[in-house]
């Protein structure tokens, strides 16, 4: 599986639950009334949330949902959001956006029906050299950087974003695909038989330099994310049918909204020391 937008690969994976059974002859209900994306960081104080309607065909485009009543608590007050035109991307600016180990909680009505959800926000360690996910092999002033998207065993869940050049993460454009990577507080869901290693290669000069994010993770954030995995990057070549997955959205709706600490640095290639696996 190559190392897409795992925002897509969840609204597909949501809408494809039910539609993967061949023994229902019958037209399939949509499982769900929405899919929830995005949530609150810290990174910048302008908030996005989207909503869209399950896709129900491989290779669809999501369909957005408009007029929908968006709000997110802050542990202090209620924050509306306002949808952005016809896109389904609803948005805020919050003042409040680093309420460590505070709860945020999200509410939506759409179509005379409620929906809630909530996420605590933890603070993310800091980004140290002595360990950032990936391995360096130098041939005079180039270097080639291997960045695994999966790594296990670590102390604490967390989710990266290693890119070189002038390219930078923003959280409202969620049709953009990032090469995300994540370390795992669980094992390997396999140790019998390894898993297909999934990596990005970044080659590029000595004396440029890479954009490194982190992002926190809350223990229920991860388990989601972990059981994401083992139904798309972790499923036996043999399984075709995917489980249900289902997120923090009550009532009938899907997804996950987050609450993540964001840290960003710049850091020189020739500045990380060579990494082994």
């Amino acid at each position: 599986m190559k190392m897409t937008n795992i925002k897509y690969t969840l609204i597909l994976l949501f809408s494809l639950v039910l539609s993967a059974c061949k023994k229902q002859e019958s037209a399939l209900p949509v499982p769900y009334d929405l899919i929830v994306e995005g949530g609150i960081n810290t990174f910048i104080p302008q908030q996005y949330i989207r909503l869209t309607k399950p896709v129900l065909l491989s290779g669809g485009a999501p369909q957005p949902i408009n007029g929908a009543v968006l709000s997110v608590n802050d542990g202090e007050s209620d924050i509306p959001f306002k949808e952005l035109g016809k896109t389904g991307i609803y948005t805020a600016s919050m003042k409040n956006n680093k309420n460590y180990d505070g709860v945020y909680t999200l509410k939506i009505i759409y179509n005379k029906k409620e929906y809630t959800a909530n996420d605590t926000l933890q603070q993310v360690f800091p980004i140290s050299e002595r360990y950032i996910p990936l391995s360096i092999k130098v041939n005079q002033n180039k270097a080639e950087i291997t960045i695994p998207k999966h790594t296990f065993g670590v102390l604490s869940a967390q989710q990266w974003l290693i890119m070189n050049g002038k390219r930078l993460w923003t959280p409202g454009k969620f049709g953009e695909s990032y090469p995300y990577s994540y370390s795992h507080p669980f094992g390997s869901p396999n140790a019998l038989n390894p898993l297909t290693e999934q990596n990005t290669i970044i080659t590029t000069d000595l004396k440029d330099s890479l954009s490194i994010y982190k992002f926190s993770l809350s223990p229920a954030h991860a388990t989601f994310l972990y059981n994401v995995f083992q139904e798309t990057d972790w499923r036996g070549i043999l399984s075709t049918v995917p489980g249900q997955v289902k997120g923090n959205i009550s009532g009938n709706a899907n997804g996950f909204f987050y609450a993540m600490d964001v840290e960003m640095q710049r850091i020189a290639v020739k500045d990380l020391s060579p990494q082994k696996k």
